[in-house]
């Protein structure tokens, strides 16, 4: 029995080697593989072949128990030659000596055996063997399996063996699926820690951070909108803080100081009366309302009241309603605080169109009020 024992020292230094080595995955395993038998001389048969199945589960992170089946067999060398054919079934210990793309290990085990002869001659026999192998991971749990036994079996004494054993060897290789769950990812090291970002500045102190100021450098003081820029109430350009001349008229261009210098005309938008009449609507009222608050914050300022009319109508029909419209305004503007010099009304009929009289859309343009600027007495 001393190849028994030499089995089981084998096994012990193995399995203290796998258990410094890397854990193996702990995950079942089927596999399949062709085989090369080489008997035992005794058995007086040439080198043969067969195959073997496995199923392995994984007891320790280092340790596999493996289920097998096999069978091979091989042809005698001359026809005294008694046993050709072995089937049975074995149990292994299985000790991964490290994890990689390449795992080399052990194995030990045994199991039972049946010898056959061609013809009805059998016998049943009990079988240990070691071994090594190296495991070819292809991915995807696939891997190729190769492996050498030394195989140890122990026949009937009546077939009178000197020494009560045969000693095999056989080869395999084969495909090994394993059930693994993904290899576990290793997180990055965390990246440094991020300075903290600066504080917000306000630089020019207006109340709107930096990052979104589209007018830095405000003075101290001025006030200013969400994208903090001063504020311009009356859309002339010019802002609050600067202007001299506030509620200027929308349209009206202006100097730098925000009040109106050159001569120029605008049409009042909205300024609008009811039919036929020369009474103003409540939302003409509004509009002339801002008009007043301009004339009134620049004295100097001299306009003309311009009224026109459609072509639809006599002529002196259209005359009069325009001239009567233009002193509607006139004397609107006047109730609202403008005083009666920086007036003038004048009503143009139908002589001045703007677009033409042939579709309502040109009418209604040339139905209009215009706001003339005629002079500044302080200036001219």
């Amino acid at each position: 029995m001393k190849t028994l024992s030499g089995l089981c020292a084998i096994a012990a230094l193995c399995m203290g080697t796998a258990a410094s080595a890397q854990s193996f995955d702990d995950s079942k395993y089927v596999g399949l593989m062709g085989l090369g038998y080489f008997p035992d001389k005794d058995l007086e048969l040439d080198d043969g072949g067969g195959a073997r199945g496995y199923f392995g589960i994984p007891l320790a992170s280092n340790l596999n128990l493996e289920f097998n089946a096999f069978g091979y067999g091989a042809d005698p060398e001359d026809d005294f030659a008694k046993y050709v054919k072995q089937y049975g079934a074995g149990i292994d210990l299985m000790v991964p000596f490290a994890k990689g793309n390449v795992t080399p290990f052990f194995l030990i085990g045994g199991g039972y055996n049946r010898l056959e002869s061609e013809g009805a001659d059998r016998a049943d026999n009990g079988y240990a063997n070691a071994g090594l192998g190296l495991l070819f991971n292809l991915g995807r749990g696939w891997g190729i399996r190769a492996e050498g036994r030394y195989v140890a079996f122990f026949p009937d004494s009546e077939l009178g063996l000197d020494d009560g054993h045969y000693d095999d060897a056989v080869a395999g290789l084969g495909l090994q699926y394993t059930f693994q769950k993904p290899a576990a990812v290793v997180p990055p090291p965390p990246p440094p820690p991020v300075a903290p970002p600066p504080a917000p500045k306000d630089s020019d102190g207006d109340g709107v951070l930096d990052s979104v100021d589209q007018c830095p450098n405000t003075p101290k003081g001025v006030q200013v909108d969400t994208r903090g820029c001063p504020l311009d109430s009356d859309g002339d350009g010019v802002p609050d803080y600067l202007d001299k001349c506030p509620n200027t008229t929308r349209g009206l261009k202006v100097d730098a100081t925000g009040c109106v210098r050159d001569a120029q005309t605008i049409v009042l938008q909205n300024v609008n009366f009811e039919f036929n009449k020369s009474t103003l609507t409540p939302e003409a009222k509004s509009v002339l309302n801002d008009v007043a608050k301009g004339l009134t914050s620049q004295k100097d300022l001299t306009v003309e009241i311009a009224g026109h009319t459609d072509s639809k109508g006599t002529n002196a029909y259209n005359q009069k309603l325009s001239t009567s419209r233009a002193s509607s305004v006139k004397t609107y503007l006047i109730s609202q605080g403008v005083a009666p010099s920086q007036l003038v009304s004048k009503g143009y009929g139908e002589e001045q169109p703007v677009a033409t009289n042939d579709t309502d859309a040109g009418r209604a343009q040339n139905r209009r009020v215009e706001f003339r600027v005629l002079s500044q007495p302080g200036r001219r």
